[in-house]
């Protein structure tokens, strides 16, 4: 993605029900978007995978990784199902880590490998 996740999708944004539904569903649109024209989509869908989620910002600020993780649900979610990649996204199908770093262009690397 080219962008760190939205502000809005972060737990501390306490947006109106119907703003966060609106902000979520045009996420998760935008990423199945993306693994269709990269041609990531797959058939069939990986019983198991293993999530890599890289946050790349072009500043300083200080940002926590566990709201950019949970902002990141929408994203996860359009993994999900018949555009996406994997069946199901449970703890026992899916593993996620994280990491965070300073570079020169803000973005989000989602990396999936299957896991047999």
């Amino acid at each position: 993605m080219p962008h760190l996740p939205p502000r809005q999708l972060s737990p501390n944004a306490r947006l109106h029900w119907a703003k966060l539904r609106a902000a979520k569903a045009e996420a998760k649109d935008e990423l199945v978007a993306l693994l269709i024209e990269q041609g990531c989509v797959q058939d069939p869908l990986w019983e198991r995978a293993h999530l890599k989620l890289t946050f790349v910002a072009a500043d300083k600020r200080r940002r926590d990784l566990d709201n950019l993780i949970a902002a990141c649900k929408p994203w996860i979610d359009g993994l999900v199902g018949a555009n996406g990649v994997i069946v199901d996204d449970a703890y026992d199908r899916l593993s996620i880590e994280a990491s965070y770093h300073i570079g020169e262009n803000e973005q989000t690397i989602l990396e999936v490998t299957h896991v047999p």
